[in-house]
């Protein structure tokens, strides 16, 4: 099946978005929880997305960080408004729009923007990923002792904290060295762009990472769970990685 007019009609809507976001006023924040906040501008966002996606395609269903949604349809888009929320508010470029589609339970396109750099990652299913319109693949790097990885602290769950932090000795004796940028989505494609060789986080939502899955796997990447025999696209304890490293990055994560 061809997906491809849902691949542009993701970009169309990130980019609207982006633009609304990258000239906003002043705006409200208030904490959703601990570590974690949500900004007028998310809830816009998600509602600007929404519309833009749903006048297009009004027989598929939305499910968005902010205002939920269905949980399982025969097509659905899974949003992000705002990936790196607390960049965002305070003035920080890396934040990005997180859009997904899925078809029968299967995501099938991702699109995923950086207003503050003007990148836009986009992928559809067996047609490989691009950056700004050129194609991007994983690194050929296949030493850890050489790898990049991106690193998100699970800090929302104390239990995720500090298995993470358990991490660190071993972790940074067996790598170059760690990047955090503040928003998965965008960790996910520094990964599929061969920036990076690996990118690993737990207790991360759907939204979180669904377009970047797509980006990622379609860049030749390859994704998973932390644990043995686990699904981290139901999980959120996501390992993504050039796929060349995959084992071996798992392993450091046996602690």
């Amino acid at each position: 099946m061809d997906f491809s007019e849902k691949a542009r009609l993701a970009e169309r809507a990130a980019r609207a978005a982006g633009e609304m976001l990258e000239h906003h006023g002043a705006f409200t924040v208030r904490r959703k929880s601990e570590n974690d906040f949500v900004t007028e501008m998310d809830f816009k966002s998600e509602s600007l997305i929404r519309e833009t996606l749903l006048s297009a395609c009004p027989e598929d269903e939305f499910f968005g960080e902010e205002t939920g949604g269905a949980s399982r349809a025969e097509g659905r888009w899974v949003v992000d408004p705002i990936d790196g929320t607390a960049n965002f508010m305070r003035g920080q470029r890396l934040y990005t729009i997180s859009i997904a589609y899925e078809h029968a339970g299967e995501l099938v396109v991702g699109c995923v923007y950086c207003p503050g750099t003007d990148e836009l990652f986009l992928a559809e299913r067996g047609n490989g990923a691009t950056l700004n319109g050129k194609p991007i693949h994983v690194s050929g790097v296949d030493a850890l002792r050489n790898s990049l990885i991106h690193l998100g602290f699970g800090h929302r769950d104390p239990k995720c904290l500090e298995r993470t932090l358990a991490l660190f000795p071993h972790l940074i004796a067996s790598i170059s060295d760690v990047r955090r940028s503040g928003t998965a989505a965008y960790d996910m494609c520094s990964v599929a762009a061969g920036r990076a060789e690996a990118f690993v986080e737990l207790g991360l939502n759907l939204y979180d990472y669904a377009a970047g899955y797509v980006i990622l796997t379609e860049a030749g990447g390859r994704f998973s769970g932390w644990d043995d025999g686990e699904d981290g696209l139901t999980s959120g304890n996501v390992v993504a990685t050039n796929g060349l490293l995959h084992e071996a990055v798992r392993d450091l994560l046996k602690v």
